[in-house]
């Protein structure tokens, strides 16, 4: 009989009021034995994954939002324990990454309807990432969020309220930017993406070619000075058109390295502030075995 540990992060949004019964029966119901965790402590996590893992468990489920998978992240790299996801966190990235269902009950029943497949993994500063690093605009705009328990009372919602609060004093900054083995060139960057999946914020499409699981990276530089420009940007996210533009740069890279010119710049991976930079990026490919894959590779 497969065995599951449940790691779950009751300050999580929807952490504190999830029933109990309902995560584990869909565990039972598909013939695994199944084990809940939990700890109102900050740190508790990692070494709890270690646990699980060094316990023998096929797989660890994280209860919460994104900031518990990135928890749990370093201690199945490059392992055969597998990740899942139950969604009950403000942004639930990944679990959207994966196009699972939101209700907790559902995706699970999802996720161990099919075997957990290999995907890869960012590292941000050495830091393993699933979906999104970035630096300026985003890094600013999770860094209010996440200092802002009514802004994440708002959900997806948050993100964008933030961003246009941000956007008026916004103002680009001298980069150099090193991607793969190319020489450096110089940009004036409002923000820059790296990411291992197609959505931003688990929503909006800024890479639709992107997979997990293809061993690369994919960049997005939007370069400007201020806020008109941003604006912009952002109008052409939303509608699909900034791939084509000449002030937007999209490359698939192995690693990378950007350095601001002056200030540094905030960075983020997966909703967690990193520092500033500078900000070194790698793949490392197929260092994770995770359930869902089958959902987020699928050809509508």
């Amino acid at each position: 009989m497969p065995g599951a540990v449940i790691l779950l992060n009751p300050r999580s949004r929807s952490g504190g009021s999830v029933a109990i019964g309902r995560l584990l029966e869909p565990f039972h119901d598909a013939g695994w034995s199944v084990e809940l965790w939990a700890s109102e402590g900050v740190d508790w996590t990692y070494p709890a994954a270690v646990r699980a893992r060094d316990s023998g468990v096929d797989a660890i489920f994280g209860a919460g939002g994104d900031g518990v998978l990135a928890q749990i992240l370093p201690a199945i790299l490059n392992t055969d324990v597998a990740l899942g996801v139950i969604p009950l966190g403000t942004g639930n990235v990944w679990a959207r990454e994966l196009r699972l269902p939101l209700d907790p009950r559902r995706a699970i029943i999802a996720q161990l309807g099919a075997p957990p497949a290999r995907v890869d993994v960012g590292l941000a500063n050495q830091r393993p990432f699933l979906v999104i690093t970035s630096f300026g605009l985003d890094a600013r705009i999770v860094e209010m969020v996440e200092s802002d328990t009514g802004a994440k009372a708002l959900g997806q919602l948050a993100y964008p309220l933030a961003g246009l609060a941000l956007a008026s004093g916004l103002r680009g900054t001298p980069t150099r930017v090193w991607l793969n083995d190319d020489d450096p060139v110089e940009l004036i960057l409002l923000a820059g993406i790296v990411t291992n999946g197609q959505l931003y914020g688990g929503v909006v499409p800024i890479v639709p070619q992107a997979r997990i699981d293809d061993g690369q990276l994919d960049v997005a530089l939007f370069v400007g000075g201020g806020p008109l420009e941003a604006t912009a940007h952002a109008a052409r996210v939303l509608a699909g058109w900034h791939q084509a533009r000449s002030d937007v740069v999209m490359r698939k890279v192995t690693h990378a390295r950007f350095e601001s010119i002056g200030q540094p710049l905030p960075i983020q991976a997966d909703g967690d502030l990193l520092g500033a930079t500078p900000l070194h990026v790698a793949v490392q490919p197929s260092a994770l075995l995770a359930f869902g894959v089958n959902l987020a590779t699928r050809v509508d």
